[in-house]
């Protein structure tokens, strides 16, 4: 019996009250039914501690590492710093998460936490190996780079540059507040956000999509707009890109109504034109002006005409059933 529960349920059916409620009547009383939480646990445990030790000794076998770290809150507010070690061939590794819930994260708290034993991967005993340290620019880890500097001088200190391209990134997108918004991005930013928030909320077209990206050749869905990694824009932009024929063939048939309440101003979009006749319904579209910047994958925009859809529609408010109507896109450009 012992071995029969040991090995062969699964955990979904040993959590079920009815192990128990079986267990019993077969003079068993003095066997316990494992339990998912104990063995997870203690499994976890063993394991963590045995990839740890894998880890260090191919950490020991490079040379020029660098040491990275980050902090962020969970869900229940624990204020955790998670620790990467990448290689000279880009090859990232998350060695540690270091908790400091109820402490204040200073930086010689941190780099305290960092050279701790059970930390050794890190520095400790393989500062030898590492020739870069980098961060954000947040004035706690800025100081704690500055200690493990101090401590081994080999290590150059240098803020983290996917955190710089990422600060570049929102500033040319939604501005800041030294620098205004770039209007040639506003509109294309709201309307490929509009498309993917709204199958974000619709589990019917999010199935209705899936099922039609089936017949073509690249089936990846659309992707989400990370809150802090402003680059990640592209990401999304160019998923949209890349289902719009799927889009406009639901869109076409009735299974997608896009009913969401979502709206944006078109008024915004007679301040694009930038002084061209907006009574001439040919005007080229404007995504134009920014279509050379392919790291934005700005071509989901085609064919919106501000003109277009200011004389037909009224300067004021348009949903985005009226976005994507056949009239106001070029869809021949995604075939």
């Amino acid at each position: 019996m012992r071995s029969s529960f040991n090995c062969l349920p699964a955990f979904a059916l040993l959590d079920n009250g009815f192990s128990s409620t079986f267990v019993m009547p077969c003079n068993c009383s003095s066997y316990s039914v494992p339990d998912r939480s104990s063995f997870v646990t203690s499994r976890l445990a063993i394991e963590t501690t045995y990839a740890m030790e894998q880890l260090q000794a191919m950490v020991q076998s490079f040379i020029h590492l660098t040491l990275s770290f980050d902090g962020w809150s969970s869900r229940r507010k624990d204020e955790i710093y998670t620790t990467h070690v990448t290689t000279s061939a880009c090859l990232s590794y998350l060695v540690a998460g270091i908790i400091l819930t109820g402490i204040s994260a200073t930086g010689d708290k941190i780099c305290e936490e960092l050279t701790k034993v059970r930390y050794s991967i890190l520095l400790e005993y393989t500062a030898v190996r590492f020739s870069m340290v980098v961060s954000d620019t947040t004035g706690n880890v800025k100081k704690c780079r500055a200690l493990i500097c101090t401590k081994w001088p080999w290590i150059l200190n240098c803020p983290d540059p996917c955190h710089q391209l990422n600060l570049l990134a929102k500033e040319i997108m939604v501005g800041s507040k030294e620098f205004p918004k770039i209007k040639g991005f506003t509109e294309p930013m709201k309307f490929v956000s509009l498309i993917t928030t709204f199958f974000s909320h619709s589990n019917d077209s999010t199935i209705y999509l899936r099922d039609e990206l089936k017949t073509e050749e690249d089936r990846r869905s659309l992707v989400a707009f990370g809150e802090t990694r402003f680059s990640t824009f592209a990401n999304q932009a160019s998923s949209v890109s890349r289902c719009f024929n799927a889009i406009q063939s639901l869109f076409e048939r009735g299974q997608v109504k896009f009913d969401t309440k979502a709206q944006f101003n078109t008024a915004e979009v007679e301040d694009m034109a930038d002084g061209e006749d907006e009574t001439d319904i040919d005007a080229p579209p404007l995504v134009q002006r920014v279509a050379n910047l392919p790291v934005l994958e700005i071509e989901t925009y085609i064919g919106l005409k501000a003109p277009k859809l200011t004389q037909r529609f009224g300067p004021k408010q348009m949903d985005i059933r009226t976005a994507l109507s056949p009239q106001n896109f070029d869809f021949s450009r995604h075939r």
